[in-house]
């Protein structure tokens, strides 16, 4: 372990998987349609500032602090070759929409970080809509996801590929806190399987708390990167959860 790191293992050591892992916090005002057939009007929101999305990176449970604010990077799925890209971070803040992918948030169903991340938020803004998604491939996908409404609606999914480990909460109560119905969900692979939670898509399902403010995959959104000291309990379950190539 050096001055900057709660690590064992070096940075240059390589990683032998990949994930996406994100949360998206939007703040009223709501979009008044869903779905990502309008998701590009993203780009119609407040530029990003790099100030808040710092405040924000230094404020989050995961970091212990940020040592470096790298070159803006964007919102397409990023994935780790060595374990120094574990520590890089990015952040978004785009007027009410603030969205943050962090390497520290992959779990194997232990420990479901997403979901602890997601309730301090829940908890700092009660009047947001929070989703998150991690999915981690290591041999075999593990999905995490979360979705929190104004007014204590939530829901969480846990599990490894098709194989349900846990679901938390009742989507139809997510739909009629947004106010959809099952058939709009048609369309937008996030149709719900009451038989078999398992198969319903949660990320997609999730994203539609976010409709057209939903912002991951657009290469010409700029977001904030920094390269962070995760506190140790969040390395000790990276150098877990992520496989090194010895």
């Amino acid at each position: 372990m050096t001055d900057t790191s709660f690590w064992t293992c070096p940075p240059d050591r390589e990683v032998n998987g990949w994930g996406e892992y994100t949360i998206t916090i939007l703040q009223p005002p709501f979009p008044t349609s869903t779905g990502p057939s309008t998701r590009t009007t993203i780009a119609d929101l407040a530029p990003h500032d790099p100030v808040r999305a710092r405040r924000f990176a230094e404020s989050f449970g995961t970091v212990d602090c940020v040592l470096e604010e790298l070159p803006l990077t964007n919102s397409v799925a990023s994935f780790p070759a060595t374990r120094a890209d574990l520590d890089v971070i990015r952040v978004g803040c785009w007027g009410n929409v603030i969205a943050i992918s962090d390497p520290a948030l992959a779990d194997n169903g232990n420990m479901c970080p997403l979901l602890e991340e997601t309730e301090a938020l829940h908890q700092r803004y009660p009047d947001a809509r929070i989703v998150g998604s991690v999915g981690v491939d290591m041999g075999e996908n593990h999905s995490e996801d979360t979705i929190h409404l104004p007014g204590g609606v939530m829901l969480h999914y846990e599990g490894w590929d098709s194989t349900l480990r846990q679901l938390t909460g009742d989507p139809h109560a997510v739909l009629d806190a947004l106010g959809l119905t099952p058939a709009a969900l048609a369309g937008h692979d996030a149709e719900l399987d009451d038989e078999e939670p398992a198969f319903t898509n949660w990320q997609a399902f999730g994203r539609l708390a976010l409709g057209p403010y939903d912002p991951w995959g657009f290469e010409t959104l700029p977001m904030s990167a920094f390269r962070v000291r995760h506190t140790e309990g969040y390395t000790s379950l990276m150098e877990e959860i992520w496989r090194f190539e010895a």
